[in-house]
């Protein structure tokens, strides 16, 4: 992102930036797995936030952009309390990496625990995530579909078992997992 300088600002530089960040989705790049790197920005304003982060989350929840899952990365203090605010305001989440803690921005409590056991599995099915949260199958398979469809965790259909029906495989990129405990 350092590339649209180190204070982000406007609507028009945002709208810029978040369709060059769609052109690269629909490029295919990394396979639907995707990092976007505030290293080097300083601050940006809210409006240029939710121009390009708002609008970009929110076509990814919608289904519009085929990315599977998005990082934020490099984020400061400044960079993140804007991007908080922005996504709080239009009801979304993101995943960003902390150090080397992968956390979720704008998200409830309940969401942001369901993430971090998630990150402790790395690749799981909605039964273990279920037993090791303690909660029904039901009920996390409800903060799965959330978390999926916000771009902060990734599924795969698996092989169904005996029981038949649809069965999923949920996993945080491997690459995002480089020395993340």
């Amino acid at each position: 992102m350092d590339e649209h300088g180190s204070y982000l600002a406007t609507r028009s530089v945002a709208k810029l930036a978040r369709e060059s960040l769609e052109h690269e989705v629909a490029a295919g790049a990394q396979g639907g797995e995707l990092l976007v790197d505030f290293t080097g920005v300083d601050a940006m304003t809210i409006s240029f936030a939710d121009e390009f982060l708002g609008k970009f989350y929110g076509s990814v929840a919608a289904g519009d952009v085929a990315a599977s899952v998005v990082l934020l990365q490099g984020l400061n203090e400044e960079t993140l309390e804007t991007i908080q605010i922005c996504l709080e305001r239009r009801e979304l989440m993101a995943a960003t990496v902390d150090g080397e803690q992968l956390k979720l921005l704008a998200a409830p409590e309940y969401l942001g625990e369901t993430y971090r056991q998630a990150v402790v599995l790395r690749r799981f099915r909605a039964a273990e995530l279920s037993e090791r949260l303690g909660v029904t199958l039901q009920n996390v398979n409800n903060r799965l579909k959330r978390l999926v469809s916000s771009g902060t965790l990734k599924r795969e259909k698996s092989i169904p078992s005996n029981r038949g029906g649809k069965e999923f495989v949920y996993t945080i990129p491997a690459s995002w997992c480089g020395g993340v405990a």
